[in-house]
């Protein structure tokens, strides 16, 4: 009867996971998705991810199988190992892939309010009350954005700005 149960949670956890991985190669298209946030401003990671889940019950049941049918361990040498292997895996998948990709994917984006006060350089002169073109440099990545003066003011190229505001994508800037 265990047995039937560790192949049970082998085959769910590895026909899960190669479903998971073939539907979302295939349905990656168009950019569709949606999301739901708590509306806090912290965001939690949690190891409850389907992920982790999933490589616990096929970790579980692998090492279930083979504690039962090739090393003989017994019912509670088993159950003990099994866990144990399960949990192992699910902490080093959890700690150093998905951790590390969360934090990645965090300091990576910037909102646009974060911008606002940040120095640029010009790199399209921006004459009057019409278009140039500003870089900007966040965590070591350098980022160009449309640019108007804030004031009407000509500003040549390579004069450093600060940002003042941002408005439909278009970033207000005055000279430093």
């Amino acid at each position: 009867m265990l047995l039937k149960v560790f192949q049970l949670c082998f085959w769910v956890g590895a026909l899960f996971t190669a479903a998971s991985f073939i539907l979302g190669q295939l349905l990656d298209f168009g950019e569709l998705g949606g999301d739901v946030d708590s509306g806090s401003g912290e965001s939690m990671i949690s190891p409850f991810k389907p992920v982790v889940i999933a490589a616990f019950i096929t970790v579980f049941g692998g090492v279930g199988i083979i504690g039962l049918q090739h090393l003989k361990l017994g019912v509670f040498g088993t159950l003990a190992a099994a866990v144990f292997c399960g949990w192992l895996v699910s902490f080093i998948l959890f700690r150093f892939l998905i951790v590390p990709l969360y934090k990645v994917q965090n300091t990576a984006a910037v909102s646009q309010k974060d911008l606002v006060g940040m120095p640029a350089q010009v790199q399209l002169d921006i004459k009057g009350s019409s278009f140039g073109r500003i870089t900007y440099v966040v965590n070591d990545n350098t980022y160009s954005a449309p640019a108007r003066s804030v004031d009407g003011d000509e500003i040549p190229r390579g004069v450093r700005v600060v940002i003042v505001d941002i408005n439909r994508n278009v970033f207000l800037v005055t000279k430093i």
